[in-house]
């Protein structure tokens, strides 16, 4: 997998909620923090995959990084291109991560995270609309920890 992950555009929003619906995930939010979306193109600069980190603080706390809208275009599965988005994800950030998921606990598993129960996420997590609202009780709460040493590492 070559292909490089960059920011999303604008611009790239129609696409980005089309895969979302097409795959069945919530679109709700997503126009918010459109530009914090990482991206990965194909060679015609369309867009193949897509997600983020949306962080979440309480008062006086770390923000929590809950990462969301996750899609690959079905014809881009199976080539490396949602691990590459993914692991683009994780080395950007020092910080703990969580995800919600319906299907994929497999893929985010190989991917070092661990399901754990909901009970055990952050408040900040627990009070988001991702949480509370769009994914239900049946979807999987997993994270990611960083250990003190990566996290301490400049």
């Amino acid at each position: 997998m070559n292909s490089m992950v960059e920011n999303a555009r604008r611009t790239d929003l129609e696409r980005i909620e089309a895969l979302l619906n097409a795959a069945g995930l919530p679109t709700a939010g997503v126009a918010a923090i459109i530009e914090d979306f990482r991206v990965v193109r194909d060679e015609a600069g369309r867009v193949v995959a897509a997600g983020v980190i949306e962080w979440h603080a309480e008062e006086d706390r770390e923000p929590d990084g809950l990462i969301r809208s996750v899609v690959v275009d079905p014809s881009r599965r199976g080539q490396g291109t949602g691990t590459h988005l993914i692991e683009h994800l994780k080395a950007s950030t020092k910080e703990d991560l969580y995800l919600l998921t319906e299907s994929a606990t497999g893929f985010f598993r190989s991917l070092g995270f661990e399901s754990i129960d909901r009970a055990l996420a952050p408040p900040a997590l627990r009070a988001s609309e991702e949480f509370r609202c769009l994914c239900g009780e049946s979807a999987a709460f997993m994270r990611r920890l960083v250990d003190s040493d990566m996290r301490n590492a400049p």
